[in-house]
């Protein structure tokens, strides 16, 4: 497993090659602080770093395991570049679990009195995929993520940045190995 700094694969037209870069990044938020009479959100910046790894499948295989990997998960794609082999969803929305799994688990949103925000929270996650050339045996999957949380309850529409664990992420290449060998 690599982590990369966003930079590196985000190309530019000039060295454009055969592999594709995660494009289109949504804007960075700036630091937030905001208060109630009964609560304060402090809100920074999400990390900026894409997740990569490995996959022993051709770029087509690995692009078919993706596609399983969101259904699996129960991310609904709604955005695809079959072209391009980049797919996401700029605004999945999901609250306290995803496949069974507590969001607590892959995100950090903070904590308060009733529990990890990730797990009492509305969360809205802005998630793309992309499947490239890696070794000459394999693909590369990647995936970045930036997440926020809100109050379900509608007493503050403040969205709280959320981090990664990167866990959401490598489950993504996991369920593309799974899915890529015949699972």
């Amino acid at each position: 497993m690599r982590v990369r700094p966003l930079l590196l694969l985000v190309a530019l037209p000039a060295c454009a090659t055969s592999e594709p870069a995660l494009v289109g990044l949504p804007p960075t938020r700036p630091a937030s602080i905001s208060a109630t009479s009964t609560s304060v959100d402090i809100s920074l910046p999400p990390d900026r770093e894409i997740v990569a790894e490995s996959v022993r499948a051709t770029p087509p295989v690995a692009w078919a395991a993706l596609l399983k990997a969101y259904e699996d998960l129960g991310i609904e794609v709604k955005e695809v570049n079959e072209r391009l082999r980049i797919l996401g969803n700029p605004r999945f929305v999901v609250s306290r679990r995803l496949a069974g799994t507590p969001l607590s688990r892959y995100l950090d949103c903070g904590a308060g009195i009733q529990g990890y925000a990730a797990d009492t929270r509305r969360i809205e996650i802005w998630i793309r995929s992309s499947i490239t050339q890696g070794d000459p045996d394999g693909s590369e999957v990647s995936t970045y993520l930036e997440a926020v949380a809100r109050n379900p309850e509608g007493t503050s529409n403040t969205a709280v940045a959320c981090s990664s664990s990167r866990l959401l992420e490598r489950e993504i290449a996991a369920r593309v190995r799974f899915h890529a060998e015949g699972g």
